[in-house]
């Protein structure tokens, strides 16, 4: 999730603290919660460092990563407490208590997007994605802003927790009933195909959701529609990667960085070769989960020259266009 809404569950895990009477006789002790469960709501994001260390290439490679994992979980609540001790003292396992619980959330959040987290590190590597929630969520937010709004007006803890954590609830379990009912619809129109992979992925609507379908003979990218049905903007033919010389991809894995992160990193790998006028190629690699109507947006190029060796490595987007049948320069894995 966005870093907003994060935040504003760092507030409503401060309402829920505060509905108890104790706290509210000790101001120290509220700004402790105030503390925790702001820095443990925003905790695991804060691997933005490794941005601006190590460049975009590395972050995308351990975003949402050993930050979010089993570990961390309980690192950040623990180095939380150790730091605020000498300001709040007698208070350490109230800070530990509601910065671990503010992790917690943050990780739990996070999994319910697409992009997802590598949650389970030690117990698997890989990153987990329940497609339930887009990135950011209006809907969150305007239900945020309505507790923000109930905080100033003075309505008490439970009050604000029941008009926000009650319709947050039936919001997501709207979502998930909705995103069931869509992969079976997609099952359904696909009844024909080997389904290897299937990802129903969320939009700003609760009705229109995003399709990528990857079977045997290729992948199928386009609508999931509630009301209206299944409908598949553009396929690639799987069957075409012979087209492609083994020994690029092979070059490219062996040099590029970005090349093998986007081998990790992505659910629905995407591989284009374009040859140079030199006698190279250039090998446009995309994960077709993350698209903006006909754009997708995680993509990135590798060029090689004619002997295999890397030319250039870069980051990108790049429009989704129907290819001709008689296009001979392009060619799809």
């Amino acid at each position: 999730m966005d870093n907003i809404t994060h935040a504003l569950h760092g507030l409503a895990l401060y309402a829920l603290a505060s509905t108890d009477p104790t706290l509210a006789q000790d101001p120290t002790a509220q700004s402790a919660v105030i503390w925790a469960t702001a820095l443990g709501s925003q905790a695991p994001d804060f691997d933005f460092v490794i941005r601006m260390l190590r460049g975009e290439v590395a972050y995308l490679r351990h975003h949402r990563g050993i930050t979010h994992s089993i570990p961390a979980w309980f690192l950040w609540p623990t180095l939380f407490a150790l730091l605020l001790m000498p300001f709040f003292p007698g208070h350490f396992g109230l800070i530990w208590f509601w910065s671990f619980t503010g992790v917690l959330v943050h990780v739990g959040m996070d999994l319910l997007t697409t992009y997802g987290t590598v949650a389970f590190w030690p117990l698997t590597g890989k990153r987990i994605g329940w497609d339930i929630l887009a990135i950011v969520d209006l809907v969150l937010w305007a239900i945020g802003a309505w507790g923000i709004y109930l905080w100033s007006q003075e309505s008490t803890p439970q009050e604000v927790l029941a008009y926000t954590m009650i319709p947050t609830f039936v919001y997501l379990v709207l979502r998930v009933l909705i995103q069931l009912n869509l992969r079976g619809k997609v099952r359904r129109k696909f009844a024909g195909e080997s389904i290897q992979r299937m990802s129903v992925i969320p939009t700003l609507g609760l009705l229109r959701w995003k399709l990528v379908v990857d079977t045997v003979r290729g992948f199928h990218v386009g609508t999931a529609h509630l009301t209206k049905g299944i409908l598949v903007e553009s396929s690639f033919d799987r069957n075409r990667h012979l087209d492609i010389q083994p020994t690029w991809l092979q070059a490219a894995e062996a040099q590029s960085e970005i090349y093998r992160v986007f081998k990790w990193f992505a659910r629905h790998l995407h591989i284009e070769a374009h040859p140079e006028e030199d006698g190279g190629v250039r090998l446009d690699v995309a994960d077709l989960a993350y698209r903006v109507r006909d754009r997708m947006a995680f993509t990135a190029h590798v060029v090689l020259d004619r002997d295999g060796h890397m030319v250039q490595e870069y980051l990108g987007d790049k429009r989704i266009k129907k290819k001709s049948k008689n296009d001979k320069k392009t060619h799809d894995v």
